[in-house]
């Protein structure tokens, strides 16, 4: 295991030597990443190659931190320098010994042939308000596009912005397997932007004592848990403290299997710190591998099982075998996964609504099926990941224990943009950012959850995949 040792953390927010330069170790390593972007980089290059999508940015809550005009050229200089990023030798071997179900195939294409190509790829724009309200491109001395972006297209649209305030506009476009691997360092480095240049008041201080202890209380109730924050970190070097706290609080898994009951941080995400720390990088799918195909299929209706069965194509023996639920909804999904499936994967990820109900849910419908039942039921894991914090997690720990299922917990924003204001009245919030995928082969992607209200695409085309599906609005 590393050292849990930790360098002196600053005592303010950023130094002054930091504020004005682009300095920042983020995106620095094609590993800075989720691990999940890689596998479904892997799947969607082997099923869906020559795939054309594009993918947009949402602030879901601008109110509380909106990025600052002056941030657009750190983030720029930052994204155009992904193009230089490359994965190395020393990298590759340790994907070949933690991630055996990588092939060769792809490995080398992502070595020798892989390339990120912003200047092609994205725009970043920023888009002011006029008085009466709505947002005008027409400006485009204040627009900040990467260098091959510099003739707008379409100069002449307008759209009403709804809460009347200037912003900045992100999108990707390109194949699916050349673009997939966006999303997680840009929402990362709009974060940081944030935080360096319009919010800075905060400091990095207590972030290693604090993760340590949420680590060390996850341990004691015997919780498994993974850090999966790397979208909405604070920064890199706040990433860095909380892992290193994290690793501080808890035991090895090779240590863990000697003490019975006894919880252990599982890994990470982010494969560049599972590198760099020694730790196992931690993923399956993400809800994009769901909407993309629906997309190309132009019908959401069989959507999970073709997801479902060439997820097994690329990953055999259930490898990879944690299935999200909610892209369409879990009680859709859930008339799919039953018998064989549900059986032979090792079990579900909850990333949307009420967790508790959730496992009541998972738990009926394999005791229910003829091909699991309450035996094997005691094997089958449930993932949670859906805005847990320490509390919630132990709290679900401790129901999954009494309820006889397996439990493991991933936990992000918690773990990497948990802060308070220098004068420690109040919390110092996250951004709460996405990036998703907007169209797949020319077709509008629409993601449901399992929450309320919080549908994904346009009200036609969502109203067009409730059909698919047998849902009613």
């Amino acid at each position: 295991m590393p050292s849990t040792t930790v360098a002196t953390t600053p005592t303010s927010a950023l130094p002054d030597s930091l504020q004005n330069t682009m300095t920042s170790k983020s995106c620095t390593s094609i590993l800075d990443n989720d691990l999940y972007k890689f596998t479904m980089q892997q799947a969607v290059r082997q099923h869906y190659p020559n795939t054309s999508c594009d993918y947009s940015f949402t602030n879901r809550s601008p109110e509380l931190a909106r990025l600052p005009l002056e941030a657009l050229p750190w983030l720029r200089q930052k994204i155009e320098d992904m193009a230089h990023l490359r994965l190395t030798s020393e990298e590759r071997a340790f994907l070949e010994t933690k991630c055996p179900f990588l092939t060769k195939d792809y490995l080398d294409w992502l070595q020798d042939e892989f390339r990120f190509k912003p200047e092609e790829q994205i725009r970043v724009e920023w888009l002011p308000t006029t008085n009466d309200g709505v947002t005008s491109k027409d400006a485009t001395s204040v627009t900040t596009t990467t260098p091959s972006s510099t003739t707008n297209t379409d100069d002449n649209t307008r759209s009403v912005h709804a809460d009347n305030e200037d912003r900045a506009r992100i999108t990707i476009a390109g194949e699916w397997h050349q673009v997939i691997l966006y999303e997680v360092p840009i929402l990362a480095l709009v974060s940081e932007a944030y935080y360096r240049f319009g919010d800075q008041d905060w400091t990095y201080a207590g972030q290693f004592e604090a993760a340590k202890d949420k680590a060390q209380r996850l341990v004691q109730v015997g919780a498994k848990f993974a850090e999966f924050g790397t979208r909405r970190r604070r920064d890199y070097e706040t990433h860095r403290i909380v892992m290193e706290g994290l690793v501080a609080g808890s035991p090895s898994p090779a240590e863990a299997a000697t003490r019975p009951g006894q919880g252990f941080l599982t890994g990470t995400s982010n494969v560049h710190f599972a590198h760099i720390m020694n730790l196992t990088p931690i993923g399956t799918m993400a809800h994009e591998w769901f909407m993309g195909i629906a997309a190309i299929l132009k019908d959401a209706g069989p959507a999970n099982q073709v997801a479902l069965d060439r997820w097994a194509t690329t990953y055999p023996s259930h490898v990879l075998g944690i299935a999200l639920t909610d892209t369409f909804t879990t009680a859709v999904f859930l008339q799919t996964f039953r018998g064989v499936m549900a059986r032979d994967w090792t079990g579900v990820r909850h990333d949307s609504g009420e967790p508790f109900e959730f496992m009541d849910r998972v738990i009926q419908h394999y005791d229910q099926d003829p091909s699991v039942g309450p035996e094997l039921r005691k094997n089958k894991l449930i993932v949670f990941s859906d805005g847990l914090n320490t509390d919630l997690a132990i709290k679900l720990q401790q129901a999954a224990v009494e309820k006889g299922i397996r439990a493991s917990f991933g936990i992000g924003t918690h773990f990497t943009n948990d802060f308070r204001r220098l004068d420690n009245t109040k919390s110092s919030p996250a951004m709460n950012i996405v990036i998703k995928l907007h169209s797949c082969a020319g077709k509008e992607c629409v993601k449901l959850s399992d929450d309320h209200g919080k549908e994904s695409g346009s009200t036609e085309t969502v109203a067009e995949v409730k059909r698919q599906i047998g849902v009613r609005s």
